[in-house]
């Protein structure tokens, strides 16, 4: 009885116990299984926490995403997405590339295209026309002269050929003769040597050219200023000055206020004068014209039969403005229709006396190159010969064969011009009329402020300036030797002249 106690005690313990153990052995195992199954899972990326897999979490690397941008075909090839840990922040979309370029060349391609269109001409551009224009003696300025060409003078042709230029020893002395007669008036102070410098005569052969039938007026010429633009008196031709304005001579009739040229509407058709040689030529040349040589000057004077006065060999006091005329002051520059020249040039006598583009020279008509084709006078010099005397001179100065000369910078109230063409020129245009025109100048005064100031006297100066041996006997034509023409610094002082007055 007592071994049953002891070993069914053990026996019935073990036979208790046993399912339990296997129990918990099982789930040990099951667990460790899970467990493992788990590590694997998130380490392949099978499982996920969070949205993301250890392998993301610990390497923060980008990861993909498939796609299938082509609902067309199921089968299309996947296109790749780079996401970014943390997500990309996108700004809104810019403009395309393609059409900002477009938009910024509008604006340079149609708008300075447009402006530049309606500008006139510049200026700066019209000065660097200019230089050419002088140079050609053409109209090249793109058309900013028009104006000034519609109101230019009228043209009449001069005949070529041969002409006996110059004067005898004794056309001369019956010249100075009647001088010292008074014509009628008051004795004049010539003397032999001052036609010296027109001695000897001689064959001169020019080419056939137009003249204009008027002197240029002050409305012509201060159109031409008022295109060149405010302050080009000063240096606005070829360089030079071009005239004389109310502050510069007591002289001068022109005002100018800073902006314009002006002058009193009452004398537009007057001749200009104060004008320098150098205004004069690049008048010209803006309307395609230039200075008469001298030679050309004396022709259209004289024409075929020599004339002593453009009408004729006999002094008359109603065919033009002189100090001992009807008229002795400035007139229009288309008075005086009976002293016209053969060519029909008016007021080649008196007036104003015309400057020429020939350089002076006292001898000149002595050495060869006066009796050339077309002469052009002495290469150089120091003044300019001026021709037919004006309402400032007796009549003896404004014979068609007596020489003057000036300083071409130093301009006088007796001294304007008038423009020639070749032949075969287009210059002949503008006003065909023959009338001037009415007034062209801009911003003018009230008439009351202004008047015809007298001015230089070429009668009492050129004594002084001519002042060179006497003539030869009448009966010898033999070309004299003459030393250089002496000078005074008074016979080129404007103000020296501006003293002296009209008439007497």
């Amino acid at each position: 009885m007592s071994r049953n106690n002891n070993y069914g005690s053990l026996s019935g313990r073990r036979s208790g116990g046993g399912a339990w153990q296997w129990l918990f052995i099982g789930a040990i195992v099951g667990f460790g299984c899970a467990v493992i199954f788990l590590l694997v899972g998130l380490i392949s990326g099978l499982i996920n926490v969070g949205g993301e897999s250890v392998a993301n979490l610990a390497t923060q690397t980008p990861w993909v995403i498939t796609a299938t941008p082509e609902p067309a075909t199921a089968t299309t090839e996947p296109v790749e997405v780079i996401v970014t840990d943390p997500p990309l922040e996108f700004s809104a979309p810019t403009a395309s590339p393609t059409i900002m370029p477009t938009l910024l060349t509008l604006e340079p391609t149609i708008t300075p295209t447009t402006e530049v269109a309606a500008l006139p001409t510049s200026t700066t551009s019209s000065a660097v026309s200019n230089t050419t224009q002088q140079t050609t003696g053409q109209n090249t300025a793109g058309g900013q002269f028009d104006r000034l060409i519609a109101i230019a003078s009228p043209m009449v042709s001069i005949a070529g050929g041969q002409f006996p230029m110059g004067t005898t020893a004794a056309e001369v002395s019956a010249a100075v003769a009647e001088c010292q007669a008074g014509y009628g008036g008051e004795a004049g102070s010539c003397q032999p040597a001052d036609g010296e410098d027109s001695f000897p005569q001689h064959n001169v052969t020019v080419s056939p050219f137009q003249m204009e039938t008027y002197e240029v007026s002050y409305e012509q010429f201060l159109t031409f200023m008022n295109i060149l633009g405010p302050g080009s008196h000063r240096n606005g031709c070829l360089g030079q000055p071009c005239m004389q304005t109310l502050s510069d001579s007591e002289t001068s009739n022109v005002t100018f206020d800073s902006q314009n040229y002006s002058i009193n509407p009452a004398i537009t058709t007057l001749p200009m004068t104060n004008v320098t040689w150098y205004g004069a030529q690049a008048y010209c040349q803006a309307i395609g014209r230039r200075l008469p040589t001298e030679a050309e000057w004396e022709r259209a004077a004289r024409g075929d039969l020599g004339y002593i006065f453009p009408w004729g060999n006999t002094w008359s006091p109603d065919n033009s403005a002189t100090r001992r005329s009807t008229t002795q002051e400035k007139v229009s520059v288309t008075s005086f229709p009976t002293g016209a020249s053969p060519f029909g040039v008016l007021n080649m006598a008196g007036n104003v006396s015309e400057w020429v583009s020939d350089w002076y020279s006292p001898n000149f008509y002595s050495q060869p190159q006066s009796a050339g084709p077309d002469p052009q006078g002495p290469p150089t010099g120091t003044e300019k010969v001026t021709r037919g005397g004006s309402w400032d001179t007796v009549p003896f100065y404004t014979r068609t064969i007596h020489r003057q000369s000036r300083d071409p910078l130093s301009p006088t109230a007796a001294i304007g011009f008038r423009c020639v063409a070749d032949a075969n020129s287009a210059a002949n245009a503008g006003n065909t009329t023959g009338a001037p025109l009415g007034s062209n100048i801009v911003n003018t005064p009230d008439p009351s402020t202004l008047g015809i100031v007298p001015g230089a006297s070429d009668e009492e100066t050129t004594a002084s300036q001519n002042a060179i041996p006497t003539l030869p006997s009448a009966d010898n034509n033999a070309a004299p030797t003459l030393p250089p023409r002496p000078t005074t610094a008074a016979t080129n002082t404007p103000a020296v002249q501006a003293t002296l007055a009209p008439g007497g």
